[in-house]
């Protein structure tokens, strides 16, 4: 071989693995297949072949991944990490599949979770720390002990560069069941192209990044946390602010009046979703961390045998995150609106609803639909002890403002607290203790509440 080839072999970039032995196979190959042909022949046909692996080379480190190796023809990328709930929130190798001849690629993820917890009080929701579940009858629930697994999950996402961008679609389930049992439970059914997005998803009206680092399930009894069905545009309108509009799902969820002269109504209630509800937001994101506000439009109605009424729904939802030295941070959301009970926490879902309904509208005193008002806000602080250790600490308060006509067991005011310490040894593995304290009043004044201790250990993979 001549200096003029070794200097080239020299030059190359061979700093990967792959470079370095696919270098050597082509170095293989070429003595072996023109070793009839001349030295000349042989030089200018190996510099050809150096310097398509060169520019092979080049092409994989101008790319979005980090890294890239071959394993039994399949390659296996580090891809960008997606939004996640943050009681998820610990580290773990983004490794994705990349199957040969195709140009998506396919990452598979998720946890194995297990969560232990002893409560003080009848707090139905055994899985999740719910206040509007917690039972004003003594001997409600069972047990005071429970094992579950249910925060265990699995995501499927899909990374396809197309004429229009980047389509993304995600498919995931948790195993999440109030009752602390294991079963499927979906949680997104998203694809995105660019600005724009279809599918079941976060609500465009919540902010899942505001959600604090907890390791129980449901999160603030303040919060707002939908997932369902939506068509979404989301673009960047700055350096550092965006726009999101949604056209989601529409349902509604009605208080049932506690009064005689209602019973056509109490039984024979229909839903009347007319138009479908309207989300907008604003994201400003810097240095200090972020803020986002977001405005929902709704349209309520019902319709029975022998009347029919409707009535405007509207929110406000102010959330963000702020940064703080030492890796700090303080996160939180204040909301405000008149028929949003649906899109809230814990007024989704009291556990008194059978008998109560919801708080979305109902019926006021002249037997006209009415909207009802809901306000609250949480505010919590993490603490980043070290790079293993870490706390949050905070507080949520929920209030509703009932109609005359309502059920004496309708939730009227609620409030939910935790704090944690948490380790991390490996960046897939976290694990910690956690203090819970819930409160939950009615509109006739009845007062219960319950303490709960959870111990957690995930591992991710």
């Amino acid at each position: 071989m001549t200096n003029h080839a070794l200097n080239t072999i020299k030059n190359l970039n061979v700093a990967k693995p792959l470079s370095l032995t696919l270098v050597a196979l082509s170095v293989f190959c070429s003595v072996n297949a023109y070793s009839q042909e001349t030295d000349q022949q042989r030089i200018q046909s190996l510099e050809k072949r150096l310097q398509e692996l060169e520019k092979q080379v080049q092409k994989q480190g101008s790319e979005h991944t980090q890294q890239t190796f071959i394993e039994n023809e399949v390659i296996l990328v580090d891809i960008p990490k997606t939004e996640q709930r943050a009681s998820y929130e610990f580290a773990a190798p983004d490794k994705s599949i990349k199957l040969s001849n195709s140009d998506t690629v396919l990452q598979i993820g998720g946890q194995v979770w297990l969560d232990a917890i002893y409560n003080s009080g009848e707090m139905t929701n055994r899985a999740g720390f719910q206040p509007s579940s917690i039972a004003h009858e003594d001997n409600t629930t069972k047990d005071d002990t429970l094992l579950t697994v249910g925060q265990s999950k699995l995501s499927f996402k899909s990374f396809t560069p197309t004429d229009y961008g980047v389509m993304t679609t995600r498919f995931e389930f948790d195993m999440f069941d109030s009752s602390g049992d294991a079963g499927f439970h979906l949680t997104h059914l998203w694809g995105e192209i660019g600005d724009f997005g279809a599918g079941q998803t976060f609500s465009g009206f919540m902010d899942i990044n505001s959600f604090p680092n907890t390791l129980e399930y449901w999160g603030p009894n303040s919060m707002i946390f939908v997932r369902q069905p939506q068509v979404r545009y989301n673009t960047a309108v700055s350096k550092h602010g965006r726009v999101i509009f949604t056209i989601e799902k529409s349902s509604s969820d009605f208080a049932t009046p506690a009064v005689a002269n209602s019973t056509d109504y109490n039984s024979n209630n229909d839903n009347t979703n007319e138009l479908p509800d309207f989300t907008a937001a604003y994201l400003h994101s810097d240095d200090f961390g972020y803020i986002k506000s977001v405005m929902i439009l709704r349209k309520l109605g019902y319709k029975t045998s022998t009347s029919k009424d409707t009535t405007l729904g509207w929110g406000m939802n102010i959330s963000g995150l702020i940064n703080l030295p030492s890796d700090d941070s303080i996160q939180y959301q204040f909301i405000y609106g008149e028929g949003i009970g649906r899109y809230v926490n814990d007024t989704c879902c009291n556990y008194y609803s059978d008998v109560a309904g919801g708080v979305d509208a109902g019926l006021n005193d002249n037997g006209n639909l009415k909207a009802i008002p809901v306000a609250g806000g949480f505010a919590y602080y993490n603490k980043q002890w070290n790079d293993k250790f870490s706390s949050a600490i905070g507080y949520s308060y929920l209030t509703v403002d009932n109609l005359n006509t309502q059920n004496d067991n309708s939730i009227k005011d609620s409030a939910y607290s935790t704090v944690n310490l948490l380790w991390s040894p490996d960046e897939q593995i976290k694990t910690g203790v956690e203090l819970q304290y819930g409160d939950i009043q009615s509109k006739s004044g009845t007062e219960s509440d319950n303490f709960r201790i959870q111990a957690s250990v995930g591992f991710k993979y």
